[in-house]
């Protein structure tokens, strides 16, 4: 089963983030991000290990957003964007399709739950985050 985690990888992040922009280019995969006001604004950069991603609109997500809901409440996704999640079904569709070339403890999902887009992000390594 599943497991989501609230992700903070630094101080100062807006509670709700909404996507700005989402690069992928040979640098690796840029997304910018700001706050409702757009006053504040939060770079994540994954410069190197992104090995598969997905963006879908969050009002398509209606399973995926009961079950959030089921397990930890309208307010643990309702109110935040970052998440780390373990054991998911997006890395066990990717073992799947690399036919094992990965151990399962190198890769990690990011999601960045926003109010138009779910973003995740299969990577191997840590994204670095600025906030602005």
């Amino acid at each position: 089963m599943e497991h989501w985690e609230r992700w903070v990888p630094t101080t100062g992040i807006p509670s709700r983030l909404y996507n700005d922009t989402f690069i992928d280019n040979k640098e690796g995969i840029v997304l910018e991000f700001s706050d409702e006001k757009d006053k504040k604004k939060m770079v994540v950069k994954f410069e190197k290990g992104v090995l598969s991603y997905r963006n879908t609109d969050e009002g398509s997500l209606l399973r995926k957003l009961n079950y959030l809901d089921q397990q930890y409440g309208t307010n643990f996704y309702s109110e935040w964007t970052l998440f780390k999640v373990i054991n998911s079904e997006y890395i066990n569709w990717f073992f799947d399709e690399s036919s094992g070339i990965y151990e399962p403890s190198q890769l990690k999902h990011y999601v960045f739950l926003t109010p138009n887009d779910v973003i995740e992000i299969l990577t191997t390594s840590a994204p670095s985050v600025v906030i602005k």
